[in-house]
This record gives structure tokens, C-alpha cells and sequence, in this order.
């Protein structure tokens, strides 16, 4: 997209299509000699402005995000270093040496980046260098209307600090963008290049200013145990504290959120402990008498949590793996009340019959018996008389429950290394899910085999990692990382921790403690995110009795919806796994069947919140399929192109013909343009075919009215436009598309061969009556190898559609109107 200013002086060029190094210095070579002053806006995933920043010292990016209901441009200016700093069009101007954005500054010198002009025009500044972990601050608080000094960016903070072994005193804090905001109420320290400046005495500043000035990048968190250490720092109170009662003892730390005594992963273990010795005896049980069972603090459990509880400890669903819930009873011999809710959570059909949940429920009890080594009472007479002989159940174990007189092992967990990856990620990340929910301790793959059931570590380290990076995957900048829960046996970080952080783009640090203070930092998002989210449900929550009734108000519907969408999700991974081994391989088919099955999945069971995080997946796929195919193509082309350009006139016309209509079926195959010398060598085949056909024989004008007979009339295009329409509607009813060939030879219909122009003229027939706000049934029409049928944009232009220009964005629109396809026609 071009824009011309100053009567033609300056122009400016927003590239947002990929273009090649040389090919974009040629053009950009081509602008500088027609205008005073060329400006270029790249796109956000442009390679080119990195060597716009080598020449120019900075590059404008530019990008469109949906805000609410509205689409705003942002413009991102990207200095040295990587860095890019977005601001809004509205913060930006235009002056005759270029755009400035507030990241640039207009100087005599031209425009140059704000930091560069300002450090220039700046004296060098006295400064000191500290030793990290020498210097603590508390009670931060923000300063959003105090830029950094000169030569820095990050955000800024008015804190109490204390060096080493000095008094408590004022300063001014500068600390990178992406650190946490630190918290009025805890104690931190400064590291990695910690700096202290005199800010000195300005004119009109404030009189709270502070003196001191100190920047660094990194602030860690410490432990109350830590924080003591720093006597001089009198952290804030919390806002949830502040309004207490006065204490006139010395204060102890009190827990943010009240917990049971029994973390959800130790109930789970208790239960499946417990359930397990019953079933050996062949007994049930009911949900309350387990729960006395499990100690102190799990009398409370809600209809929800003891839902959650039981699909943990049923989860995953496999083949070998039976349902230990379908030991508990509401009375009588039938399933429990909550055992079909059980059921839907652990993968059943959401709404099954009653007598299918009691065929599951006899099915299951059976499975459990067996595996668990449970005999029948009748089948050893010994076994009677030691049971009339056995005294009464004690208070430890249910009426009805007969304790063995030597309690079996626990079966061993069965080896993961067969089982799919993403059946593996789902048990990790419900079990991690559920340590972050209750105070986020850390765990061990020791201990994650006892609650999932897979012996991990019988896996290799890289196939652990790669379990772990898919738990979290994909990672958003500000999202939760769970993978850092888990911890070797010694409490340390993984050996392959740094690996995992560098494969989410998180900074990757150099050293075994700083590894080990990023785990930490991971760890403290985690238990933070969670204690605001309990401490918010504390304050707008409803009274006891409206949070147990609540979880059983929930609508099948909304369980279906919920399971559905994660399976998608789960579905999703698994297939990104697949092509990302394909395109290891080079297994360009695989990769290919992986991508369309994943852009069902993507258009028919994706709510428009995850089809945005996982449109860039989409498109990665997209690109390196049409990347490999292309170079398929020119594999072939190029050869076949230049045997052409050596044929000499002793060549057949119609092995000349043949060879050129070769080529053409290629093109058509070739994503986007060709590149301009295939172009060139096409154009000057075609040429010596004309040629030579001109020299060996006459030239006759074909009668038109002969060429006009052939043509289908205006009403048979009608009625074939009919029939057309009926099979593009069957084939989004079926998710699928279709070619001319499938269509021509439906059963119970023959089409005529058509003329490629009669075709485009059905088409347009076939859409004439699809509403502007549905896309045209004609974009199932594809090719015989299933891309972009060239009618496509024809018949779009016809009925008054807007399609973009460029092919690549072309191909785009054309695959997301597909997919809108599928949606719409699924359920009508």
C-alpha cells in the first residue's frame, strides 16, 4: 500500500506482504530516486525491519488488533536490540524528514531514536556500581507520571530501600517492564546490574523527589525467613490486615487464603488408597463414611469439589485403568447419584440413559474387583468362617468394609511410554492445576507417578521436557507456568528447565542460582494469581449454603460445551505435535493432512476467543506447507522451462504444446507469483510455440457462430447452476470440499463438460442468492490437489465481493471462508 504526500516529494509504503532482502532493496533503491523521502511501515512478523534498523537506526512496524468492537492501528517503533515500543496512530506525526512516534525525536540531524538524541545531548552522569543481592527495598509504589531518566526504559517506583549493612532512605526504582509489579507489603531484592545515580537538584521538581536513583534488572521476592534478615524495612500491611484488629504481641504471618489441612492431592491419594483396600475386600462404600476416613478438615467438601476430587483421581481414562468411583453408594445396589457427572468429566457421552450409566456402573465394579485381586465370598468356605470369627468394624473402617489380614501393595504405575503425548499432558496438567490451586508446593515426578498412574521415570529427560513445555504451550506473555512446580528429588530446578524457559520465550539465564531464582519467580506468579483469585471470590462470594447448592445448578449443557472445547484444544495440541515432527521429517503429505485436519477443528469447535490464540498457528502451518510446495513446483518447472528454451525447430508442435501445457498446470499448482525469471522463460516459451506454429502452418480464423454453438445457453446454465448449488450445500454440510469432477460425476447426475467460462458463469448462478454476510458456496470448488480454484476471485468479483489484492492475502481470505463454511452448514 503506497501513499504519496507533498505533492509526490514523499512517499510512504506500508509493507505488509512477505518480500525478499534483494528484492525489497532493488524497490526500495527504485522509491529513494522518484521522491525526496521514502518512509516504510513493516508489517509485525517482517524480517526486512531488522535491516532497516542496521541502516536507518530504528523501523516503524505496524499492526491492527480489535479493541471491544472496533479495530485500532497501532504503530510499534523497533529499536537496536530487538526492542519494539507500540503506541496508538493518534500519538504519532508526520514531518518532512519522516514519521515520529513518541519513541523518535526530530532533531537538526534528522530523525533519530529519543534515547539516542537524549544521551547525546546529555553530560555523562556519575554513577555507581553495587553488588547484586546488596540492596532490599519495600512499600514500592508506581510512578505512571515519571518517565525514565535518559537512556533507559522500564517502569518506575518510589521505594523504601536498605543497603547492606546501612540505614533505611528514599529512592527512585527502575526496573524492567516485563518484572511483576512488586507489592507495598513485601520486601525484594535487586540484582543482575544494579546501578546507583544521584538525581541531583532539578528545577520546579518536586520536594519529595527523591535523591537517589537506582536502576537494575531483576527484583526477587523473599520469604519472610529472608526478609527478616532486613531489619530497617517495615513492609506495608496488606489490604485484607489493614483494617484489623491491633495486635499488641508480636505478629505472626498468617496465611492469605484458609485452607483444609489435606491438599486436593493428598485427598486424591487417601481416596484411591482407601477405595482400593475396599475394593480388595469386594465392599462399597458411601461418600460420607469414606470421608471421615480421610482426616481432619475434609468433612466441608462441597458436591463440586468432591467432583473435582473424584475425576482426579479416576483420571486419565484408559483401557486398563478401571473406575474406582463406582465403588461409592447412595444406597442400594445401584451406581451413585453423582456417578453419570463422574462419567461426563472422565470422557462418557454427556446426557447417557440411566440403565446405560448402570451398565457402565456393573461394568466398572467388576473391572476394579478383578484388578484389584478381590474374590467372592462363596468361592473359599476358610474365607467365611474367618469373617463370622472377625470382630466388629472399628471406627477406622466402614460397616460393611472387611479389612485382609495382609494389605496388598498398590499396583505399580504402568509405563507411558507407548501412550500418546497428549494423553500424558492432560493428566500433568490437571495435577499441576490442582497443586497451584492449593498453594502451589512443589512436586516431583515421583510424586506426579503416584497421582497419575505413569511410571515417568522410566521416560528420557528430552521426552519429560517436551511433556512439560506442552502442558503450558501456548505461553502467553503474562500467562502461568506450571511446568515450573515440578522439581528434582533434591528440591532443585530441573536440569532442563532453562531449555523449557527458552522454547516459551521467557529470558533464559546463564547460571545454576539465577536458574533457580527464575523457577522461584515462576513459582510466585503462580501462588500470587491464585491468592488474588481466592481473595476476590472471598469478597463478592455468597454464603455457605449458596456455594454447596451452586455446583449442582450447573446445566449439562454447559459441562458438554466446556468438554467439548477442551477436548478441541487438547485435539489441537496434539495435531501441532504431529506436523512439528512432520516438518522435522520433511514428511510434506503428513504435514499437509495435519494442517487441514487441525483448520476443521479450528473453524467448527473453537470459540472466537481461542480461534485468535491459535490463529498464528494456523497460519505458521499454512505458510510452510505453500513454502514447501512452492518449492516443489520450481523443482519441476525450472527443469521443464529450460528444456523448452533448447528445443530447436525441428521439434514437434505437439510435443511443444504438450511440454508448455505442462508447464501451465504447474503455475497453476505454484502459491502466489512466480518468481520474475520462471515468469520470463514461460512468456518466451509460449512465444516460440506461437512461432513456430505461425511458420509450418496456415492461419485459419475459426467461425464464430461455430465457436458460439459450442457454448451452453443462458437456460441450461440455470438449471445446471441448481444442481451445482445442491452439491456445494451437501459438501459444507459434510465439512468437505469439492472439485468440478466430483461434482460432474455425482451419482443419479451427469454434468456436461464445460467451457472454463460457462463454469465461472454457473458458480456465479449458484451464489447468486447467498446473503452478503455469508461467504460464496462457490469457495468449496477447489482444484484436484485441493488449493484455490483460479475462479474463485472471478466470481466473487462478479457478485460484488471485496477480495484482497495480493495473492497471498487472497489465499488467506479463501481459507478462513472455507472454514465459515463448515460453521454455518454444520447444524442446518
Amino acid at each position: 500500500m503506497d501513499f504519496r504526500l507533498s505533492g509526490g516529494r514523499q512517499f510512504v509504503r506500508v509493507q505488509l506482504a512477505r518480500l525478499g532482502l534483494r528484492q525489497w532493496q532493488q524497490e526500495a533503491e527504485d522509491l529513494a530516486q522518484g521522491a525526496e523521502g521514502v518512509e516504510w511501515l513493516f508489517g509485525p512478523d517482517s524480517m526486512l525491519a531488522y535491516d532497516r534498523v542496521k541502516t536507518h537506526g530504528y523501523a516503524i512496524r505496524i499492526e491492527c488488533r480489535t479493541v471491544g468492537a472496533t479495530r485500532e492501528v497501532r504503530v510499534g517503533t523497533q529499536l537496536p536490540g530487538g526492542t519494539i515500543e507500540w503506541t496508538t496512530l493518534s500519538e504519532c506525526s508526520m514531518t518532512r524528514e519522516g514519521i515520529v512516534t513518541p519513541s523518535l525525536a526530530h532533531t537538526p540531524k534528522g530523525v533519530m531514536p529519543r534515547r539516542s538524541s537524549e544521551v547525546a545531548a546529555t553530560a555523562a552522569q556519575v554513577f555507581f556500581q553495587l553488588a547484586d543481592d546488596t540492596v532490599a527495598f519495600t512499600g514500592a509504589i508506581p510512578r505512571n507520571d515519571v518517565r525514565p531518566p535518559a537512556g533507559t526504559t522500564g517502569r518506575v517506583y518510589d521505594a523504601d530501600i536498605q543497603p547492606a549493612g546501612a540505614a533505611v532512605l528514599q529512592a527512585r526504582i527502575v526496573l524492567p517492564s516485563i518484572t511483576p509489579t512488586p507489592k507495598p507489603s513485601r520486601v525484594y531484592l535487586l540484582g543482575d546490574g544494579v546501578t546507583l545515580t544521584p538525581l541531583g537538584a532539578d528545577v520546579g521538581a518536586p520536594e519529595d523527589t527523591p535523591a537517589w536513583l537506582i536502576l537494575a534488572s531483576r527484583a526477587r521476592r523473599l520469604d519472610a525467613r529472608e526478609a527478616a534478615a532486613w531489619n530497617g524495612l517495615r513492609p506495608a500491611l496488606p489490604e485484607s490486615t489493614a483494617t484489623g484488629h491491633t495486635q499488641t504481641s508480636r505478629p505472626t504471618p498468617a496465611p492469605d487464603v484458609l485452607r483444609p489441612r489435606l491438599s486436593d492431592p493428598e485427598m486424591v491419594a487417601s481416596l484411591r488408597r482407601n477405595l482400593e483396600r475396599i475394593a480388595r475386600s469386594r465392599g462399597r462404600v458411601a461418600w460420607p463414611t469414606l470421608v471421615r476416613t480421610i482426616g481432619n478438615g475434609a468433612e466441608s467438601i462441597t458436591p463440586e469439589h468432591r467432583l473435582k476430587l473424584l475425576v482426579a483421581m479416576d483420571f486419565p481414562r484408559t483401557q486398563d485403568r478401571p473406575v474406582l468411583s463406582s465403588l461409592l453408594t447412595t444406597g442400594g445396589d445401584g451406581p451413585a447419584s453423582f456417578f453419570a457427572d463422574v462419567l461426563t468429566a472422565l470422557g462418557w457421552a454427556p446426557g447417557t440413559s440411566t440403565q446405560e450409566v448402570h451398565r457402565i456402573h456393573q461394568q466398572e465394579l467388576e473391572r476394579v474387583y478383578q484388578l484389584c485381586g478381590a474374590r467372592r465370598a462363596e468361592a473359599s468356605p476358610s474365607r467365611k468362617a474367618a469373617a463370622a470369627k472377625a470382630p466388629p468394624a472399628s471406627a477406622g473402617h466402614p460397616q460393611g468394609v472387611q479389612e485382609p489380614q495382609k494389605p496388598q501393595l498398590g499396583r505399580e504405575p504402568i509405563s507411558p511410554a507407548s501412550l500418546p503425548t497428549l494423553q500424558l499432558v492432560l493428566a500433568l496438567r490437571e495435577h499441576l492445576r490442582a497443586r497451584a490451586e492449593n498453594g502451589a508446593a512443589d512436586m516431583t515426578w515421583r510424586e506426579l507417578s503416584e497421582m497419575t498412574g505413569f511410571a515417568f521415570r522410566l521416560l528420557s529427560d528430552e521426552r519429560c521436557a517436551n511433556l512439560l513445555f506442552r502442558v503450558d504451550e501456548p505461553l502467553q506473555d503474562g500467562g502461568l507456568m506450571y511446568a515450573a512446580l515440578v522439581v528434582a528429588e533434591d528440591g532443585n530446578p530441573l536440569p532442563y528447565f532453562a531449555a523449557i524457559l527458552q522454547r516459551h520465550g521467557r529470558p533464559v539465564p546463564g547460571l545454576a542460582s539465577e536458574v533457580h531464582w527464575a523457577r522461584q519467580l515462576e513459582v510466585g506468579r503462580i501462588r500470587d494469581a491464585y491468592t488474588d483469585a481466592e481473595r476476590r471470590r472471598k469478597t463478592v462470594g455468597t454464603g455457605p449454603s449458596d456455594a454447596a447448592s451452586a455446583p449442582e445448578a450447573r446445566s449439562g449443557s454447559e459441562l458438554q460445551a466446556h468438554v467439548s472445547e477442551v477436548a478441541a484444544i487438547g485435539t489441537l495440541t496434539g495435531l501441532r505435535w504431529r506436523f512439528d515432527r512432520a516438518r522435522q521429517t520433511g514428511e510434506l503429505a503428513e504435514a499437509k493432512r495435519v494442517w487441514q485436519e487441525a483448520g476443521r477443528v479450528y473453524g467448527t469447535k473453537l470459540t472466537p476467543e481461542n480461534q485468535a490464540k491459535y490463529r498464528n498457528h494456523l497460519r505458521d502451518m499454512s505458510d510452510w506447507v505453500r513454502d514447501r510446495e512452492n518449492e516443489n513446483v520450481l523443482a519441476e518447472l525450472r527443469p521443464l522451462l529450460d528444456n523448452l528454451a533448447q528445443k530447436d525447430g525441428a521439434a514437434a508442435a505437439s510435443t511443444l504444446r504438450d511440454e508448455l501445457n505442462k508447464a501451465k498446470e504447474l503455475k497453476r499448482k505454484y502459491h502466489g507469483k512466480l518468481p520474475e525469471d520462471v515468469q520470463a522463460a514461460l512468456r518466451a516459451s509460449e512465444e516460440g510455440l506461437d512461432d513456430l506454429t505461425a511458420s509450418r502452418n496456415e492461419v485459419s480464423v475459426p467461425d464464430p457462430e461455430t465457436d458460439h454453438e459450442s457454448r451452453t445457453s443462458r437456460e441450461k446454465l440455470s438449471e445446471l447452476a441448481a444442481i451445482v448449488r445442491a452439491a456445494l450445500e451437501d459438501a459444507a454440510h459434510g465439512g468437505t470440499t469439492t472439485t468440478w469432477s466430483t461434482i460432474r460425476h455425482r451419482p443419479g447426475v451427469e454434468l456436461p463438460h464445460l467451457h472454463p467460462d460457462d463454469q465461472g458463469e454457473v458458480l456465479v448462478l449458484a451464489d447468486a442468492d447467498t446473503p452478503m454476510s455469508e461467504p460464496l458456496l462457490s469457495a468449496l470448488v477447489t482444484t484436484n490437489n485441493g488449493e484455490l480454484h483460479p475462479l474463485y476471485r472471478h466470481v466473487a468479483y462478479s457478485l460484488g465481493r471485496e477480495l484482497p489484492a495480493s495473492q497471498d492475502e487472497l489465499h488467506a481470505q479463501w481459507q478462513l471462508d472455507v472454514l465459515r463454511l463448515y460453521g454455518l452448514w454444520k447444524h442446518r
